[in-house]
């Protein structure tokens, strides 16, 4: 019984060391089965039909494509407030009213400042037309005393100026005239009156001594009594001679005398005209200043006519206030009008600003106003993007999108780029702070629902580029060197070849090049080198040396296949 035991106990532990030896042999048999089947599912892949889409894809939030601040261009208090967040306007109803007393005050005032500026105007109307008659007609007047006495002045000078040259020479020759008569004419005609008186009375004497002579001779009788009557008569004519010629010249000096006088008289004449034509150019100095004074006249005249131009001036101001006063008034009652708010367009209020009783700000160029309700067109939305440089340029206007909202889970929205933003966001920045050059786009939807709202996010999925039916493969199985891309054939007879240092197995194809044309994120479309069936390896990899074993797992294909149906808006086209 004893040996029975040991027996037991000996052969219980070698048949449990037996079964452990099976079970680790057929343990290693399946492990290495299962890595084999592993090694084919993640290494090797058939080419397949399919489609390559390149997809931009972002969210962003939805708004209305017309929203309206609803401002007053009045301010004031609100007096009226008749709509409430939530509410339907349509374009044109009745808002809000503000408070219209000062606003009325102001057009109270505008009117007076116009009546005022107005009745300014009407008397500048009639000062300037009683000022431009009495203007004219004392310009006429001193323009024709102008002309009358230039033409006198003209002629003046000439006149006196030949009448001085005149009686200078009458002067002159007078003076001659009396100088001749005095020098000359009667010293000779009294020389010819004295030389006769002088011959006269010689002959008178000698007539005495004939008469005495032929008296002696008679009484001597020498001679005839006849010859001494003949001598008596010499002497009677002697005698009368004599007397005639003493006469006479006593008749030449009184002539001379009055002669001399008259000439004087003449000269004094001459003098007295020669001072007279002088004495007249005083009243051409006379007649200068009457010209000058007549020229100043002309000239206050003008002066005057040009005063009436410039109260013309006057009144175009006056008009210039009238309108600009007009001009106020016409704004105040515009305003009037404005106490009124009125929506401006059709939709929805989303917001209110203010309530009844509070003040508002007006709408003008230094202020921007105090908003008293937003209102919303809904009719027409979009999506607002914020889109990065790469992705951007992949968009143009007029493409098409996809649009979920996800406040509306299995609804889709059409929709299309309806704007791409010249510039880039300014300040946009990525994870770390490193800068992202982003696009502002924005995609119109084709119809709204009434449940979308503002503000909402949305993602929209734009296809710039798609491959419908075409030849692809996994873009894990595509490997490039100097000479192209290329993919490696599998072949089926080939064993895996065990790895390095504990790493699994790997596989190894025939290296055939190929030409490609779309990829995304998952495939590569294949235009050129392989057909639809045929496997494929993963290229090997030819990056640096990895130190340590790589682990592979499972769900590289899972991954593959999930990234199939999704890309992010991240890709790069051929």
């Amino acid at each position: 019984m004893k040996k029975l035991k040991l027996a037991l106990l000996i052969l219980i532990p070698l048949l449990i060391l037996v079964a452990l030896g099976a079970s680790i042999v057929n343990g290693q048999k399946a492990a290495q089965v299962k890595q084999q089947e592993d090694l084919l599912k993640t290494n090797v892949t058939k080419v397949t039909k399919g489609d390559v889409a390149i997809k931009v894809v972002e969210t962003g939030s939805l708004e209305a494509l017309t929203t309206v601040e609803v401002k007053s261009q009045v301010g004031g208090r609100v007096a009226k407030l008749l709509v409430d967040e939530g509410d339907y306007v349509e374009e044109g109803d009745l808002i809000a009213v503000i408070d219209p007393q000062q606003t009325e005050l102001q057009v109270d005032q505008n009117r007076a400042q116009l009546d005022g500026a107005v009745s300014s105007v009407r008397r500048l109307d009639v000062e300037i037309a009683q000022r431009r008659v009495t203007a004219k007609t004392n310009l006429e007047r001193s323009r024709l005393r102008v002309k009358q006495l230039e033409a006198e002045l003209k002629a003046q000078p000439q006149l006196t100026n030949a009448n001085v040259r005149s009686a200078q020479t009458a002067v002159a020759n007078a003076q001659k005239s009396y100088d001749l008569l005095v020098k000359v004419t009667q010293p000779n005609a009294k020389t010819q009156s004295e030389n006769a008186k002088e011959d006269a009375e010689n002959n008178l004497r000698n007539a005495n001594i004939e008469n005495d002579r032929q008296k002696g001779l008679f009484e001597k009788g020498y001679v005839s009594k006849r010859e001494v009557e003949q001598a008596q008569l010499n002497l009677e004519l002697a005698q009368t001679r004599s007397k005639q010629a003493r006469e006479a010249l006593q008749r030449l000096d009184n002539e001379q005398r009055l002669e001399r006088e008259q000439q004087q008289e003449r000269i004094k004449q001459t003098q007295a005209d020669l001072d007279r034509a002088k004495a007249n150019s005083i009243v051409d100095v006379t007649k200068r200043q009457d010209y000058e004074s007549a020229i100043q006249t002309l000239r206050d005249a003008e002066v005057a006519l040009r005063d009436v131009d410039s109260l013309i001036e006057q009144k175009r101001g006056s008009q210039a206030n009238v309108s600009q006063i007009q001009s106020s008034l016409n704004d105040s009652l515009r305003l009037l009008g404005e106490t009124e708010v009125r929506a401006p367009i059709s939709g929805i209020v989303t917001r209110r600003f203010v309530q009844q009783g509070e003040l508002v700000n007006a709408l003008s160029s230094f202020s921007a106003g105090s908003p008293i309700v937003k209102v919303e067109d809904r009719s027409k939305m979009f999506v607002r993007l914020q889109i990065n440089e790469i992705d951007v340029a992949r968009l143009s206007e007029e493409m098409d999108s996809t649009v979920t909202v996800d406040a509306l889970p299995g609804s889709n929205f059409s929709g299309r780029v309806t704007k791409i933003a010249p510039a880039q966001i300014e300040n946009a920045a990525g994870v770390g702070g490193d800068p992202v050059v982003k696009y502002e786009v924005e995609v119109t939807l084709d119809r709204v629902s009434d449940k979308l709202k503002s503000g909402m996010s949305a993602k929209c999925e734009m296809t710039p580029k798609k491959a419908l039916g075409v030849l692809r493969i996994p873009l894990a199985f595509l490997g490039e060197d100097g000479k192209g891309t290329f993919v490696m054939l599998y072949d089926a007879k080939e064993k895996p070849k065990p790895g390095k240092m504990g790493a699994p197995p790997t596989l190894e194809g025939n290296k055939q090049y190929v030409e490609v044309g779309v990829r995304d994120l998952a495939f590569v479309e294949i235009t050129k080198g392989v057909s639809e069936g045929q496997e494929l390896v993963r290229p090997p990899f030819d990056g640096p040396e990895r130190k340590g074993m790589m682990q592979f797992g499972d769900g590289d294909e899972d991954e593959e296949e999930s990234a199939e149906g999704e890309n992010s808006s991240e890709q790069s086209a051929e």
